[in-house]
């Protein structure tokens, strides 16, 4: 009888684990003595839902492209209980609920906005998947439509000034211009209000990113209010913990991220992100069958730094954690994970400003340096090869040189 490998997650660690347990699994020639399912919501794999994408055009694959042909097979649903004691997961489906047993199991179910109480939420957008973006297009055509004449809708209020936040501000109004002129070829003059929930923002970067950050923000007359937080959100204005009150139709959080709340089935500790703490092998400490990898995992693959939510560990982690699943249900040595070296690219557009000295000429220089890494990163090593067995050969868990 063969042995179940069940994955849940399809997004950056899902993908690559199952891919990366095809290779494993031939490699070590066991391939015939394993059957790998996928769980997944939908049959698709979103790539970069950004704002400042003018088109989601090849933002998402279909992941039956890639799994039909290996064998894998894929079942569309949401895993809402896990047992790990009787190895097994309840799964959601459109025709009802399946049971579902394992071997052995690896989650990557991934991360999503907290659930929050606050007054209003319901009239807020944001763009954690390219469902919820499309969302956020489909509501700005439609303000567009009547020509940004309501009162607030012009202005564009983006609560998180980390990655996902800065590049929501930095596009939010080239992307309004772009609906606008397809719309009614009309000019609006738009109000950008940036929210930082405290005095410092995008905190994984240096001192000096720093400052190129706010250069390009003042550059785009993007206001930025330090230590701003909701209170009150309507369907026309929003109310600042000072007092502040702003006349606005779209409010986009970009905050408050948190791992599945699968991770909640498993004893151990968490993190203040919900994430679980896995070894050097990606594998759950207590339980002898099950990894993690991606938004659900606390890793630490060196003596001082932990992943961070974001694609760029997510999809390493798989391609480790679908190797080590296959060796472990076979009793082949583990491999030891490798946190590759984190480049926290954060795409600002262009300033637009005019060289007025040589200091803003070798600053823009750089930045173009700075946006190809980041190119390379986000597409090359994150897509996968148009041929799907290119894809098995690229998935083996390694850390790339860049």
């Amino acid at each position: 009888m063969k042995k179940q490998l069940l994955i849940i997650g399809g997004g950056f660690a899902g993908f690559w684990s199952a891919i990366s347990a095809i290779r494993q699994s031939r490699e070590i020639q066991k391939r015939g003595e394993v059957e790998i399912t996928l769980v997944n919501p939908h049959n698709r794999i979103t790539m970069r839902p950004k704002l400042n994408e003018l088109s989601f055009e090849g933002l998402r694959f279909e992941l039956d492209k890639y799994l039909k042909p290996l064998g894998i097979h894929q079942i569309i649903g949401r895993a809402e209980i896990i047992n790990p004691e009787t190895n097994e997961v309840v799964v959601s489906t459109a025709s009802g609920i399946r049971n579902l047993n394992y071997d052995y199991l690896i989650l990557a179910a991934g991360a999503s906005l907290k659930v929050s109480n606050l007054p209003g939420i319901d009239h807020t957008f944001n763009v954690d998947s390219c469902d919820n973006a499309q969302r956020l297009e489909d509501h700005i055509l439609e303000l567009a439509n009547k020509g940004f004449s309501d009162e607030g809708a012009s202005t564009f209020v983006v609560a998180g000034s980390e990655i996902t936040g800065l590049e929501t501000v930095i596009g939010i109004e080239q992307k309004a211009r772009a609906i606008q002129a397809y719309s009614s070829g009309s000019k609006s003059d738009f109000r950008i209000v940036l929210l930082k929930s405290g005095n410092q923002g995008a905190s994984q970067f240096s001192k000096e990113c720093e400052e190129y950050i706010r250069y390009v923000t003042a550059s785009k007359n993007i206001e930025v209010i330090s230590n701003g937080e909701l209170t009150v959100i309507g369907p026309s204005s929003v109310l600042l913990n000072d007092g502040t009150r702003i006349s606005t139709r779209t409010v986009i959080l970009t905050e408050r991220i948190v791992a599945s709340f699968l991770t909640h089935f498993f004893k151990g500790a968490k993190d203040d992100l919900n994430r679980v703490t896995v070894n050097q092998f990606l594998k759950l400490p207590g339980y002898n069958n099950v990894m993690a990898a991606g938004n659900v995992v606390h890793a630490s693959g060196d003596i001082v730094h932990s992943s961070l939510m974001d694609r760029q560990y997510a999809q390493f982690e798989g391609r480790w954690a679908g190797h080590n699943a296959i060796n472990d249900l076979f009793n082949v040595p583990l491999k030891e994970y490798v946190q590759p070296d984190y480049m926290p690219c954060v795409d600002l557009g262009e300033p637009q400003i005019p060289y007025a000295n040589d200091w803003e000429r070798a600053i823009q220089k750089r930045r173009y340096k700075e946006r190809a890494a980041e190119k390379h990163m986000n597409l090359a090593t994150m897509y996968p090869w148009l041929d799907v067995e290119e894809t098995v050969k690229v998935s083996y868990p390694e850390v790339p040189k860049f």
